[in-house]
């Protein structure tokens, strides 16, 4: 793995974003696989990020995880207003549906997980915070697109629509895709079953900002057995707490 200082070591953060760690935390020898480096180099580029609050070591387990200061500078990154808006309304969602719920934001020709709350049912999915999920195979891309005309959504989704995913259900091209997004408009939330992944079923509905456009999405994922019954319920759920958003949007600018 080449690139610079800069790069190499903005690798090294993002990695600590990688599904499958309880609590964020990670061992040298992880956080080497993850980025593909030599253990000692990424042991030395771990000391001289705790030494600057950017990682902490945890003095008994000896892994590590993002320290203080880099929580601290993130709040300011993005549409924060937007987060902090989201957050008690990603709480309700999980104590109402009892799965995981997401906040996700466009990011060029992706989706992109911004916010994530748990819930406590030892089997979960969705997207972790940080991960980047093409737009026309999942809830949370198409509802980012409701806005969209076709020739943008074509655009946005050309160099993914045709790559086979590991599942079956998705979109195999634009013309499918724009159908699908036709009535997941009328009915004001996407649903996403066994399309980008076997097992898995996303609903998501958007979040506008105070003039109306779309500022990002919320998403309640879990397997697909637990919620494929439930998606219109979910759905509304889901609406409910994007109108809430909004209004706590437009207060805090009031």
């Amino acid at each position: 793995m080449g690139g610079s200082t800069a790069e190499r070591v903005a690798a090294l953060l993002l990695a600590f974003e990688n599904p499958g760690q309880t609590g964020g935390e990670h061992s040298v020898g992880e956080l080497a696989r993850a980025v593909g480096r030599e253990r000692s180099q990424v042991s030395r580029m771990l000391s001289a990020l705790a030494r600057s609050g950017l990682v902490e070591q945890d003095p008994d387990r000896r892994t590590y995880r993002l320290g203080w200061n880099l929580r601290i500078l993130s709040t300011g990154a993005g549409n924060y207003p937007l987060v902090q808006a989201a957050r008690p309304a990603l709480q309700a969602l999980v104590a109402k549906t009892g799965e995981v719920a997401l906040l996700s934001v466009q990011e060029g020709n992706r989706s992109l997980t911004v916010l994530r709350e748990e819930s406590q049912k030892s089997l979960q999915a969705g997207g972790w915070v940080g991960r980047r999920s093409p737009m026309h195979c999942t809830a949370s891309g198409r509802a980012l697109m409701f806005d969209f005309d076709a020739e943008l959504i074509g655009t946005l989704t050309a160099d993914d629509i045709s790559i086979p995913t590991s599942a079956e259900g998705a979109p195999k091209d634009v013309a499918a895709l724009l159908q699908r997004m036709e009535l997941e408009r009328l009915r004001g939330y996407s649903v996403a079953s066994e399309e980008v992944e076997i097992g898995l079923t996303s609903v998501a509905a958007p979040v506008r900002d105070r003039m109306g456009h779309i500022a990002g999405v919320l998403n309640v994922s879990a397997p697909t057995s637990r919620i494929i019954t439930r998606t219109d319920s979910v759905g509304q759920l889901l609406i409910s707490a994007s109108r809430a958003i909004t209004q706590n949007l437009h207060t805090r600018r009031s």
